[in-house]
């Protein structure tokens, strides 16, 4: 039987809420121990680390807001062990009260490192083996304020297995916060961040928020060539009332609003492309565009594999020829986590042209695949902060992906066989398939003006090749466990 010392610390250790929690533990019996720390905050950490050096349970749990245990806690852990024996870390899900109910779920993905360094989700509860609690040096005095987080962070770098329990442990009875709140807990936490950056392959911290939402960001190493693969019909069309190019224009935004510069441009065009097109885009790019002919049915597929054979960059970013680039350093913010050891691909956050989300990550939701965020306004942060912090996810739209051309090859590229829709669906799988991993940034912005230049119908065919491939992986809630925020069209 699994036993647990919870110290109680913090707004945890008020005299009512040690009853309230006294209470609900009092079921468990004698695997599990309670012992209470000071009401003071920050946390008293030398006073912590000797409270859990002197506890001879298996796991213990530092709680630092007010709330109680969940009845059903102890019975969803101990099934959890039982299949994850080497987890060193465990943290679950809770409930907190909101602003419409008492009860509010805070659901949270599984071990996310890249997330972690922009928001300590893990919230309450966590625990730790009690010995790997020493050996990674327990709560460290010098950070007032970010005890817990720095903890997760060394946890999260040292290697060890941190595993979740997708269930409700703890009933908080305050409000879901996951930053501190003093201006000596901001700054503990930027401490802890510029730490964990520097050991895990460098970055920047650009700010702290008491919100606990924390711009981090990955730096580029190198100035590596991409090649902004696009494919395109190159000609003139009437949309609302103007006569526009679209790849003319995401070319022109590429360059006039792009800060990363070592980039080839490859535009997979078809015969049928208007020469004043082609005119203008050279007048933009110069020798920077290489045009690859296409005279070939509309294949998106076969269109981008060939640009991608045709590209000479070590990183291919694949591009709608729809879209209009909006923050400047869009290239750099996904450059950098594509440079991360193991990453597949990774996407940004694309708009409509109402500002409302068209895509912040893929969504395998209940057997159908669409977008996370559709429809929801510009700015919102989301479940859990989600679309305001870099995170990983199961896939990404290929209107705008960034893959090293290795990992590209490596998959075999996109499918022939799908040549308008769900070929970036089957490219994810076959990239996490592999074991890569797949990232989303909000820092990558751009406005997507979808199916604006081709015919968006959904062919039966592609879903029936789709699906009978994939369709056992169409609910994968591992990293966004949450219902779509509109089902798809």
């Amino acid at each position: 039987m699994t036993t647990f010392t919870f110290v109680l610390a913090g707004e945890a250790a008020a005299p009512d809420n040690v009853a309230n929690f006294r209470r609900s533990a009092d079921g468990f019996g004698s695997i599990s121990r309670i012992v209470v720390a000071s009401a003071a905050t920050p946390l008293e950490s030398d006073e912590i680390n000797a409270l859990v050096a002197s506890a001879s349970s298996d796991f213990v749990c530092i709680i630092d807001k007010p709330g109680k245990l969940n009845a059903a806690l102890f019975e969803h852990f101990e099934r959890f062990i039982a299949a994850h024996s080497e987890s060193a870390v465990v943290y679950g899900d809770e409930t907190q009260r909101g602003e419409s109910s008492d009860h509010e779920l805070v659901a949270k993905p599984i071990f996310s490192p890249e997330r972690l360094r922009c928001q300590y989700y893990w919230g309450n509860p966590v625990f730790y083996r009690s010995g790997f609690f020493s050996e990674i040096g327990g709560l460290d005095s010098a950070l007032p304020g970010a005890e817990l987080y720095d903890l997760a962070l060394r946890a999260a770098r040292s290697g060890a297995e941190v595993g979740h329990i997708h269930e409700i442990l703890f009933e908080g009875s305050g409000p879901a916060l996951l930053g501190p709140e003093s201006s000596v807990g901001l700054e503990s936490t930027r401490s802890a961040l510029q730490s964990h950056l520097d050991a895990t392959g460098g970055g920047e911290v650009r700010s702290v928020n008491s919100s606990g939402i924390h711009d981090t960001r990955r730096v580029v190493k190198g100035e590596p060539l991409v090649s902004i693969v696009i494919p395109t019909r190159g000609i003139y069309q009437v949309v609302d009332n103007a006569t526009k190019c679209f790849v003319v224009d995401a070319v022109a935004s590429i360059l006039e609003k792009s800060t990363y510069t070592n980039i080839e441009i490859v535009l997979v065009i078809d015969a049928v492309a208007d020469p004043k097109a082609i005119t203008e885009l050279d007048a933009l790019a110069g020798e920077r565009i290489t045009y690859v002919q296409w005279d070939r049915p509309f294949n998106f597929s076969e269109k981008v594999n060939h640009g991608v054979l045709a590209a000479s960059g070590d990183f291919v970013l694949i591009l709608n020829d729809d879209v209009e680039v909006i923050t400047p350093d869009w290239i750099q913010s996904m450059l950098a986590l594509a440079q991360l050891p193991g990453a597949g691909m990774v996407g940004g956050m694309l708009y409509y042209e109402d500002d409302t989300i068209q895509h912040a990550g893929h969504a395998y939701w209940e057997g159908d695949a669409s977008h996370i965020g559709l429809d929801t306004p510009r700015g919102d942060a989301g479940p859990l902060g989600g679309y305001l912090v870099e995170r990983e996810v199961v896939g990404v739209t290929a209107a705008c992906a960034l893959m090293p051309k290795s990992v590209f090859v490596e998959v075999g590229g996109f499918s022939h066989l799908l040549p308008g829709n769900f070929n970036d669906v089957d490219l994810c799988m076959k990239t996490t398939w592999r074991g890569f991993t797949i990232y989303w940034t909000p820092h990558a912005e751009l406005y997507h003006f979808e199916s604006k230049t081709r015919d968006a119908t959904v062919r039966g065919f592609e879903v029936d090749i789709t699906w009978s491939r994939w369709g056992f992986r169409m609910h994968d809630a591992r990293y966004w466990p949450y219902p779509l925020s509109r089902p798809p069209r």
